[in-house]
C-alpha cells in the first residue's frame, strides 16, 4: 500500500517537473518568433529611415509627396517632426489623418523606435 502512494506521488512529481522545464524562459521570440524591439541607439540613419522608407516613401518621396509631406531624408522629415504631425498621424491620435493611409498602425516596434526616436530629440545620427 505504501509502494503505491510512493509510485503515484513519483509519477504526480514527475509530470509536474516536465510541464515545468516546458514553460521555462517563454518570451515573444520563443513562442511567437517575434524579436524583442531594441530601443537603444535610435536615429534616423539608425532605424527610423528604414521604417519611413518601407511604410511612407512611396506616397511622400520625392518622386510623389501628398500634401507637401516628404519622409525621405532627414531635413525633410524633420518639417513633420517639428511641427508635431509625425507622432500624432504614425499613433493615430484624434484630431491627425490616420498613416499609413488606408492601412492599420504600424507594427508596434516600429511605432516604439519612433516614439524613442522622438522623444529623444529626433538625432539624425
Amino acid at each position: 500500500m505504501i509502494l503505491k502512494t510512493a509510485e503515484k506521488i513519483l509519477v504526480i512529481a514527475s509530470i509536474t517537473a516536465a510541464f515545468s522545464a516546458s514553460c521555462v524562459n517563454n518570451n515573444e521570440l520563443d513562442l511567437y518568433g517575434i524579436p524583442d524591439c531594441d530601443t537603444t541607439n535610435v536615429t534616423w540613419d539608425s532605424k527610423i529611415s528604414a521604417i519611413m522608407q518601407a511604410n511612407c516613401v512611396t506616397c511622400h518621396g520625392e518622386e510623389v509627396s501628398y500634401n507637401g509631406v516628404r519622409h525621405d531624408s532627414y531635413e525633410s522629415e524633420m518639417v513633420v517632426v517639428n511641427d508635431g504631425r509625425l507622432r500624432g498621424v504614425v499613433n493615430h491620435l484624434d484630431g491627425y489623418v490616420k498613416m499609413p493611409k488606408d492601412r492599420g498602425k504600424l507594427p508596434a516596434c516600429e511605432l516604439q523606435l519612433i516614439n524613442t526616436w522622438l522623444d529623444n530629440g529626433a538625432p539624425e545620427n
